[in-house]
């Protein structure tokens, strides 16, 4: 199965989960979670699109664009938000995780996203390809 992700639809995090959901699921009474975590259940599949466990073919357009407003700025959000609302015994993790992004150091969220597509401990095996360039 081929699935794109349209880099021009969304712009942050949040138009990213909507994006996501529009594409992976199907005829769902209920909203996914917009977090990293539904995210990966959603690549799993099993929500109407593909079946639990196949593996997809994913080709991401205006990916540039993607990789460009998922950088250092937008890690160093997303992480601060989450250190807002996670466990207290999480807290020195995600704070060491957002001052990494404000010194642009370790992986963005555009990495992260990408890491979790290309996820190899899960139950799929998924191909990406970033505006026309396989992703090995």
């Amino acid at each position: 199965m081929r699935i794109v992700i349209d880099g021009s639809r969304f712009s942050d995090i949040g138009g990213f989960y909507d994006e996501m959901e529009h594409i992976l699921t199907k005829d769902l009474s209920w909203r996914t979670g917009r977090n990293m975590d539904a995210f990966h259940d959603l690549l799993r599949g099993g929500f109407g699109v593909f079946e639990y466990g196949e593996s997809v073919d994913f080709f991401w357009i205006h990916s540039e664009k993607s990789r460009q407003e998922f950088g250092f700025d937008a890690t160093a959000r997303y992480w601060e938000d989450i250190l807002t609302r996670c466990h207290p015994v999480n807290r020195p993790a995600v704070r060491e995780k957002a001052e990494n992004a404000k010194r642009h150091s370790g992986p963005t969220l555009f990495d992260l996203i990408v890491g979790e597509i290309l996820c190899r401990t899960s139950v799929y095996s998924h191909t990406l390809t970033l505006d026309g360039e396989p992703v090995q």
